[in-house]
């Protein structure tokens, strides 16, 4: 079985593999450059997602500033279940 399983294989016509390494570097060197294209992708997503979230806690905290305190406590305050069953703190 062995031998004919080597007989098979000088059977077959012989592979020119003289390209063979000059097209593993060329592969390699594109895959890295893919590589480094996707990690300053990501870099760049995560500067806008930082930059988006700083901006929008600035607009809500100028805005929660702006909200008009209320000064007298509100009829409606006084029924919520809190202040019936332990009173007002206020």
């Amino acid at each position: 079985m062995l031998e004919k399983d080597i007989d098979a294989l000088n059977a077959h016509e012989p592979i020119n593999l003289e390209g063979l390494e000059a097209d593993i570097w060329r592969r390699e060197r594109k895959l890295a450059s893919l590589r480094s294209a996707s990690r300053s992708l990501a870099s760049w997503q995560g500067a806008v997602l930082l930059l988006a979230v700083i901006c929008s806690a600035a607009i809500g905290m100028s805005t929660a500033s702006k909200i008009a305190k209320p000064t007298a406590p509100l009829a409606e305050e006084n029924l919520a279940p809190s202040a019936l069953l332990m009173g007002s703190h206020g």
